[in-house]
C-alpha cells in the first residue's frame, strides 16, 4: 500500500507538471485577447506534455519511444472504428438535445489543429502514459482497477463541463483508452481514439440537426462498439499468448 501511495505521489506531480504551462497560457491570452484563445490553450498543454515526457525519462527513466509503436492495420481500424461509433452514441445521448436547433458554428484551422492534434496528443502522454504508467508500477488487479477509475474521474473533472452526463461521459471514455493504453501498450491507439472524437465532434456540430431524427442509429451503435471493444481485448490477449 506505501508502494502504491508513493506513485500516487508521483503522478500527481506528473498531473501538476503536465498542467502549469496552461498558467502561462492564461497570460499569453490576456495579453493577445481571445480569439486564438483556445489554440494558445492547447499549446500550453503541448508544453507540459513535453515537460512529463523529459521528466519521465530522467527520473523514472521510462522512455516514451516505449509506448509509441507503429500501429497494426486490424487494430488500428477497431480503435478509428470504436471512436467514430462512441463519439455517434455520445451525440445521440449527450449532445442530442443540444444540437436539435441548426448551428451556424465556423471553426478556424486553429481551432482543428489544436482540438483535433495538440489536445489529444498531449492529454494522452499526461493522463495515460504518465499517470496511468507510474500508478499501475505497483499495483495488482484491485490496484489496477482503481487506477483507471482514478485517472478517468481526474481526467473529467479537469474536462468537466456543468452536467453530469457530460462528466459520465468523458469518465467513460477515460476507461476506454486506460484499456487500450494497457491491453496493446501502445499510447499511439489512444491519441487516435481521442482525435477522431473530437473531430467528429466538431463536424456533426457544424451539421447539427443530421442526427437528430436517427435516434435508430444508437440501437445499432451500442451493440457495435461492445462487439468491437470486445474483439479488440480478444486480439490483445490473443497476442500476448502467442508472444509468451
Amino acid at each position: 500500500m506505501k508502494s502504491y501511495l508513493k506513485q500516487f505521489g508521483y503522478a500527481f506531480v506528473m498531473l501538476i507538471a503536465g498542467l502549469c504551462p496552461m498558467g502561462l497560457g492564461v497570460v499569453f491570452v490576456g495579453i493577445i485577447g481571445e480569439k486564438y484563445s483556445g489554440f494558445i490553450m492547447d499549446l500550453s498543454i503541448f508544453a507540459g506534455a513535453l515537460l512529463c515526457v523529459f521528466v519521465m525519462k530522467k527520473q523514472f527513466n521510462i522512455n516514451a519511444k516505449d509506448v509509441f509503436k507503429m500501429p497494426k492495420p486490424d487494430e488500428l481500424l477497431l480503435v478509428i472504428a470504436m471512436s467514430v461509433i462512441y463519439t455517434v452514441i455520445t451525440v445521440l445521448t449527450e449532445y442530442r438535445e443540444v444540437l436539435s436547433e441548426p448551428s451556424d458554428e465556423i471553426y478556424n484551422v486553429t481551432d482543428w489543429i489544436g482540438t483535433g492534434l495538440l489536445a489529444p496528443v498531449s492529454e494522452e502522454i499526461i493522463f495515460r502514459f504518465s499517470m496511468l504508467t507510474l500508478l499501475l508500477m505497483s499495483a495488482g488487479f484491485g490496484k489496477k482497477i482503481f487506477s483507471f477509475i482514478l485517472v478517468s474521474v481526474i481526467w473529467a473533472v479537469i474536462h468537466f463541463g456543468g452536467t453530469l452526463p457530460r462528466f459520465i461521459d468523458i469518465f467513460i471514455v477515460g476507461i476506454i483508452l486506460s484499456i487500450i493504453f494497457t491491453k496493446f501498450g501502445n499510447i499511439i491507439y489512444c491519441m487516435i481514439f481521442h482525435s477522431i472524437a473530437n473531430i467528429v465532434i466538431y463536424i456533426i456540430s457544424c451539421n447539427s440537426t443530421f442526427f437528430v431524427d436517427k435516434i435508430w442509429l444508437l440501437y445499432v451503435s451500442i451493440p457495435l462498439f461492445i462487439v468491437c471493444m470486445a474483439t479488440l481485448v480478444y486480439l490483445s490477449d490473443k497476442r500476448k499468448i502467442v508472444k509468451d
